[in-house]
């Protein structure tokens, strides 16, 4: 048998076996051997065992926490708006930065902002409306 037959072989075998393997799985679900909900839970435990622990920038998983976290923030409503201002208070100290003043109530730029921000399409307005169904404040 040549090598190329022998790779083939291989991986027609990986191939069975995959396919046995998710049959099994199937029939063990489908026979009440196994339920659905507790191999949910045991996936989420070892996935919480692996990534929840954040070490900072020396850890090997830092750079997927980071895109984790930009992706909780861009799909919204993971993080209530309160709770990302103080973050985000935090992340200035840390960074040495001063906070940016709070805008006059006479600014026209904050009453845009407010504006856009009343409009019905609006994510934000989506976003807010969700945030005042919670039981936490504004900020």
């Amino acid at each position: 048998m040549t090598t190329t037959e022998q790779m083939k072989a291989a991986a027609k075998a990986a191939k069975k076996a995959g396919v046995d393997a998710a049959m099994s799985l199937a029939e063990d679900i489908a026979t009440g051997r196994l339920d659905p909900a507790a191999l949910d839970a045991a996936a989420a435990a070892e996935a919480r065992a692996l990534f929840a622990r954040v070490e900072g920038p020396d850890d090997p998983l830092w750079e997927l926490h980071v895109d984790v976290a930009r992706q909780v923030l861009a799909v919204g409503g993971g993080i209530p708006a309160g709770e990302l201002a103080e973050w985000l208070a935090v992340t200035r100290a840390a960074e040495g930065v001063e906070a940016e003043p709070d805008a006059d109530a006479g600014d026209w730029t904050a009453e845009a902002c407010d504006e856009v921000l009343a409009w019905p399409d609006s994510g934000v307005a989506k976003l807010k409306q969700s945030d005042s169904t919670e039981d936490t404040p504004d900020p």
